[in-house]
């Protein structure tokens, strides 16, 4: 399965392997939680846990007895393949200047 997470590269995983996937889907996380379903499935869209619920995220998985980390809730769709190539180009400038520098005018006493 292959997730789109915002702006950043995809990733590929397997379902299970996602904080969703493993907490048992979306509405059991939601339940779990006490959020609605509808905030916990924008966290999923998102691909990100937003930081003021991190922690109360680890807090109720430890608490069911759920094999979550800090990595889990921080990479909650799982980490960006770091071997995979990014490609970072800037385009050419052209850059054009009329003026001489002070050195080269003849009026420079």
């Amino acid at each position: 399965m292959t997730f789109r997470s915002g702006k950043s590269n995809t990733i590929t995983m397997k379902q299970g392997d996602t904080l969703f996937g493993i907490w048992g889907g979306v509405r059991k996380m939601a339940r779990d939680l006490n959020r609605p379903a509808s905030t916990v499935h924008g966290w999923k869209k998102e691909g990100r846990v937003p930081a003021n619920e991190q922690q109360h995220v680890l807090q109720i998985a430890e608490e069911l007895g759920l094999p979550i980390t800090a990595d889990h809730v921080v990479f909650p769709l799982g980490r960006p393949n770091a071997a995979a190539p990014v490609e970072i180009t800037a385009p050419p400038i052209t850059v054009a200047c009329d003026r001489k520098p002070e050195t080269q005018r003849k009026d420079v006493h």
